[in-house]
């Protein structure tokens, strides 16, 4: 079963003669549009296999070589636990200020700071005693730096050098979502790397203790010296105050008062609080003398025997009783004698006697009632006057006390800073002793057993990931600056122009001709499915006249133009003429095996008819016009109006008119013959032709309003182009590929 398809089928419209825009010439690699072209890919790839493979050799060699030419590193590794807050021993405040929880993160990274910092790396190496000799440098490998530098005598050089050396070689890293810090030290000796990892363990434990040491005693000296300046200056304030209440008599009472401080808002002198005394005094007499004359008034217009008071005596209740004792026995008498009965009489006596003693003890209540009112009023008018007079005493003593209460304050506030340092002064004196450490060891470092680096997997993991981006930036820099047309989709790409199908290229022992007698040859099939797309390229069918031509010399266009016209005669039984118009250098006539005697330059002079030019194949249907005569001027022939007319005569006689015109750059012949053609197909060698020149060839041929109809791509090396290529000509029902080209 053999099909033809095209490369791939495609429909293109013939550019109209009007036209003046060219189609966009994408000039960018495999990555130019937004997705990425992956056949091109593996093309690319494919091509440059041996490049990627020596180069990917190379990158192993290398790596494989540095790994063994480089000194083994040995990495010992310390950690420590850091805490936010130390223990405390005693319920006093830290000295430094408590870093709240959210700034944890920020409290860890300013510890790794200082594990970090110079001054550690100074505390570690005066500790193991690097700075003496070059036994450290020796034993890290880096050459001793005993000279000068700069500003620097060889001593300090050597410390820099040495305290470089071991910043290099730190490597600090918190565990994630914890506390624990590592401490890593890299060294050609596994037991330095381990003394110094432990060692910067031990100095971070020991620096923040001296930190923390440091800070109390400056706190301590701090203190000291703002005691000693707050003391003397309470004493002065207290001195200040005591000589202004003497100057001026006023005598304190509130400071004798228990549970009232110095600079209490009420506090008083003596005549203020003889005053408020006084005051006091006076409302409780006032008090009493309203009580007592109210009891006065009562008493005063009320009957004696009405009296509360006189009623609630005891005496006048004893007398009561005994009135009413004897008014019962002068009732009892009364019933049994004569009112003038002595012994009537003599009871009346005692019962007037009883009525006198009552009153009398009534009017005695009454007299002690006014007595007692007379009293209270005399003792509140006494205070009132006392009152007055200290008010006046209190008034003239407050204008003297703004200046004391003004002293009194300052002493006040002083004795307060006084007693807050000397609290103060205390606790710092109490924790100065503790050290108190928020950082402790958590693993001591061993002498490792096993380098860190070099790493042979690793090392050459990393050699070849790199020789192949070498390689892949090599491949991109080569495709960048290789301008070759190798395929259908370099010639759409680069060209502007669709891509009609490709011609695979032959192998050394087979020629055009013999494989064109294959039906099932790579060859023929490429030349059905050139034919397809040609009919296919518009509407009406295949064009009436087809010019075939190439930017240059021996791209195989002679060849390409036979194989056309011969695969369009035999289709559909179209009669079809092939005209070599190439009157330089023709080569058709071999191809055909005929004689060219008479032929195109023949009938552009008029020497013959079309009758006697015109030859027969031995492809049934298909006609030939060799190129006739060597012409003197062959530009000016294809020039004249005499070829437009031939052109027109021909396309009338035959179903398809073919013309093999010469090359495109350096001559005007294929311009000229386009012109007059309806249609132009291109020719472009996959092994020679080159984007720039072919480029330059189109834009001639558009510029003499050729309707350009795509481009064919000629001995196209398929293996070379990977997969999807290299059997894109071969089908049979068992699978097998026939008629594979061979590069």
């Amino acid at each position: 079963m053999k099909i033809s398809p095209a490369s791939p089928p495609k429909t293109v419209s013939l550019l109209s003669a009007g036209q003046a825009s060219e189609p966009p010439i994408e000039e960018s690699w495999a990555f130019s549009s937004a997705q990425i072209d992956l056949s091109m890919l593996r093309q690319i790839i494919y091509r440059n296999r041996w490049i990627i493979l020596a180069i990917c050799v190379a990158g192993l060699v290398l790596g494989l070589a540095v790994t063994l030419l480089t000194t083994p590193t040995y990495r010992a590794q310390s950690s420590i636990q850091i805490e936010q807050q130390a223990s405390r021993v005693l319920d006093t405040p830290d000295l430094q200020p408590t870093e709240a929880i959210q700034d944890a993160d920020r409290f860890l990274q300013t510890q790794l700071e200082i594990m970090q910092s110079r001054a550690l790396a100074i505390r570690v190496a005066e500790a193991q005693r690097l700075f003496a000799g070059n036994g450290f440098l020796d034993a890290m490998r880096v050459k001793p730096d005993d000279e000068p530098a700069g500003t620097l005598s060889p001593q300090q050089a050597h410390r820099e050098q040495v305290i470089e050396v071991l910043q290099e070689n730190l490597k600090v890293s918190l565990t994630q979502n914890s506390r624990i810090v590592r401490i890593a030290f890299d060294s050609p000796d596994p037991a330095l790397s381990a003394r110094i990892a432990n060692a910067f363990a031990d100095n971070m434990i020991g620096s923040n203790l001296s930190r923390r040491f440091d800070a109390s005693s400056y706190a301590r000296r701090f203190l000291q010296e703002q005691l000693a300046e707050t003391k003397e200056r309470l004493e002065n304030s207290e001195r200040a105050m005591i000589v202004y209440a003497r100057a001026t008599g006023i005598i304190d009472t509130s400071s004798a008062a228990p549970g009232q401080s110095m600079g209490s808002a009420n506090t008083n002198s003596l005549t203020v609080s003889s005053l408020v005394q006084a005051n006091d005094a006076l409302v409780a007499a006032t008090a009493r003398r309203i009580d007592a004359q109210q009891l006065w008034d009562n008493a005063r217009n009320a009957r004696l025997s009405s009296l509360p008071e006189v009623l609630s005596n005891p005496a006048v209740q004893m007398l009561q009783q005994q009135r009413a004792e004897l008014e019962s026995k002068l009732a009892e008498q009364s019933q049994r004698r004569q009112p003038d009965h002595p012994e009537v009489r003599r009871t009346v006596s005692e019962i007037a006697a009883v009525d006198a003693q009552i009153n009398d003890v009534a009017q005695d209540i009454r007299t002690s009632i006014r007595n007692r009112y007379q009293t209270a009023l005399q003792q509140e008018e006494q205070l009132a006057g006392a009152v007055g007079s200290l008010k006046n005493a209190t008034l003239t003593e407050q204008d003297r006390s703004i200046r004391y209460n003004i002293l009194r304050r300052e002493v006040s506030t002083n004795r307060e800073l006084y007693d807050g340092l000397l609290q103060r002064f205390k606790e710092v004196s109490a924790t100065a002793g503790m050290s108190n450490n928020n950082i402790s060891i958590v693993d001591v470092a061993r002498i490792p057993v096993k380098p860190v680096s070099p790493n042979l997997m690793v090392n050459l993991s990393l050699a070849l990931l790199i020789s192949f981006m070498a390689a892949v930036g090599f491949i991109y820099v080569r495709e960048q600056f290789d301008d070759v047309v190798r395929s259908p989709d370099d010639a759409e790409r680069k060209l502007g122009l669709p891509a009609l199908g490709m011609v695979p290229v032959l192998p050394v022992n087979m020629t055009p001709h013999e494989a064109l007698d294959q039906p099932t040859s790579a060859f023929t099939e490429a030349f059905h499915a050139i034919r397809s797309a040609v009919e296919l390229s518009q509407a009406g069918g295949a064009p009436a006249s087809l010019l075939i031509t190439s930017s240059q010399k021996s791209e195989g266009k002679s060849t390409i133009a036979h194989a056309i016209a011969r695969d369009f005669a035999r289709a559909g039984g179209r009669r079809v003429l092939i005209i070599d118009a190439d009157l330089r250098r023709p080569t058709l006539h071999r191809i055909l095996g005929l004689p060219n005697g008479k032929g195109l330059t023949s009938l552009l002079v008029r020497q013959c008819g079309p009758e006697q030019a015109i030859q027969r194949t031995s492809t049934e249907g298909l006609d030939f016009v060799g190129s006739g005569p060597t012409a003197p001027n062959p530009g000016e022939l294809l020039g004249s109006p005499a070829l437009a007319e031939l052109i027109g005569a021909f396309t009338k006689r035959y179903d398809l008119v073919v013309i093999d015109a010469p090359p495109v750059l350096g001559l005007a012949d294929a311009p000229s013959i386009a012109a007059h053609m309806d249609a132009t197909l291109f020719v472009v060698s996959a092994t020679s032709s080159h984007r720039g020149v072919v480029k330059a060839a189109v834009r001639r041929l558009r510029h003499a309003r050729a309707r350009m109809l795509g481009v064919v791509v000629n001995r196209v090396d398929m293996v070379s182009l990977g997969y999807g290529y290299e059997q894109y000509y071969t089908y049979d029902g068992d699978g097998a590929s026939s008629g594979k080209a061979k590069g």
